[in-house]
């Protein structure tokens, strides 16, 4: 039996991680009042870790090394992408710099796009489908021809636990899917289904990143056929 702390436990991450939990796993889901409470899960020993709430990870590598714990620690496809120098990616970048260098057993997933219940409000597949449901108008930001793909949460959290379990210490897997689509084809594929069809609108805005797509899906995929859930 593994026993797993999660930060970032009651984001979407956690969601579908609970959903896919292993029979052989037990899990301890932190939210983000818990994770700052230490009290609440410092005193405890844990064979497995995974660090998906988007803050430093320095105390989750204090506790892995008290435990002798693996760690997979949670990054971002955007790392990927130097264009676009947000604070989030260089986080992303020095955290994943941090948890490799800290000589405890790490592997790191990098996520991409995904759909399913418990996404972010600010997501286009959650705005496409929340206007359409309340009759309004599809807006595209960008110009429509961005590229991204699309993974659903059920899958993605499979994925996680087996690179959690299965995945070569100091590696980083990508998470998503390899199937690519424009803003319009999923605004249209949308708006097709909806009645009332819906209007789209184009903005023509700039997009930071017009290809977001993994650079190797197929890494986590075959430890997942290899080793099951």
């Amino acid at each position: 039996m593994y026993k797993v702390l999660i930060t970032g436990g009651t984001g979407f991450v956690g969601k579908w991680l609970r959903a896919t939990q292993p029979q052989k796993v037990d899990a301890v889901y932190l939210s983000r009042a818990n994770y700052k409470n230490q009290n609440l899960w410092r005193g405890w020993n844990y064979t497995r870790i995974i660090h998906a709430a988007n803050i430093s990870p320095a105390l989750i590598i204090e506790q892995a090394k008290k435990d002798n714990a693996r760690l997979l620690y949670i990054s971002s496809g955007i790392v990927y992408h130097p264009e676009n120098d947000i604070v989030y990616r260089r986080n992303k970048m020095a955290w994943e710099r941090e948890v490799l260098a800290s000589g405890v057993d790490v592997v790191i997933a990098r996520l991409f796009t995904f759909y399913g219940a418990g996404l972010d409000d600010n997501k286009a597949i959650v705005q496409f489908k929340k206007a359409a449901k309340e009759g309004k108008p599809l807006r595209i930001w960008g110009d429509g021809s961005t590229v991204r793909s699309y993974m659903y949460g059920l899958e993605m959290g499979k994925l996680l636990w087996s690179v959690l379990l299965h995945g070569e210490s100091g590696e980083a897997y990508d998470i998503g899917d390899e199937t690519p689509i424009t803003m319009l084809q999923l605004a249209t594929i949308i708006a097709a289904a909806t009645a009332p069809r819906p209007e789209i609108i184009i903005e023509g805005r700039k997009e930071a990143m017009p290809v977001y797509l993994p650079v190797d899906a197929a890494k986590a995929k075959r430890l997942l056929d290899k080793h099951g859930k």
